[in-house]
């Protein structure tokens, strides 16, 4: 009897394999014991209908490898939890504006200072040195230069002395104000303006200087 060549015995091989591949996919497609064709949801009004498995979404963690319900009844709980969230702020809202009218109707209404007012109470409270009245007051260096000018040389109701080399600021009859450093303010003049550009024409025997 004569043996089969090698070409024969390697078609026959690949027969064998075309076979068993096919074989293979034939059983690959087949519909497995633990897979449901179809599916009842708890949440649907007949919770005993039974919906195709088309019906509800995936999810690998469950048994059947399908979600508990089905997409319909997913899609009515996330409209209905976007619509109470939606609510819920709008009540919120409502009610955060409510106390806040109710709290400033509460308060008394806010008074806005002059610049010399505000001058005035940052001395009171401690300031001393312009730097400080600067850090108090948040203001401008010319605009408090004008304040201070109101209210040593108008106003009088503060005054200045040197101190260590530095001008300080202190309330009229104050305790803290040094009794050696009275001095005299001059009567104002009307067409002299209230700035410290103009002091000199303000204090006897100060002239400026021709250029």
């Amino acid at each position: 009897m004569a043996q089969p060549s090698k070409n024969q015995l390697l078609i026959a091989s690949l027969n064998c394999f075309a076979l068993a591949l096919v074989l293979l996919l034939t059983l690959w497609n087949l519909p497995m014991n633990d897979s449901p064709v179809s599916k009842a949801c708890p949440t649907c009004p007949d919770p005993s209908a039974l919906l195709l498995i088309a019906e509800f979404g995936i999810c690998r963690a469950r048994k059947d490898g399908h979600n508990l319900y089905c997409k319909s009844c997913i899609r009515k709980k996330v409209r209905d939890s976007r619509r109470a969230l939606k609510e819920y702020r709008a009540v919120r809202r409502g009610w955060t504006i409510t106390r806040e009218q109710t709290d400033s109707s509460l308060l008394p209404p806010k008074v806005e200072l002059s610049p010399a007012d505000r001058v005035k109470e940052a001395i009171r409270r401690g300031a001393r040195t312009q730097r400080q009245i600067a850090q108090a007051t948040r203001m401008g260096k010319d605009e408090i230069g004008n304040a201070l000018a109101d209210l040593i040389l108008w106003t009088r109701e503060i005054k200045s002395s040197i101190v260590n080399n530095i001008r300080q600021y202190f309330i009229n009859d104050s305790p803290e104000f040094p009794d050696y450093a009275e001095a005299a303010v001059a009567t104002r003049q009307a067409d002299v303006r209230a700035s410290f550009s103009t002091i000199e024409g303000l204090m006897p025997g100060k002239r400026r200087k021709a250029s």
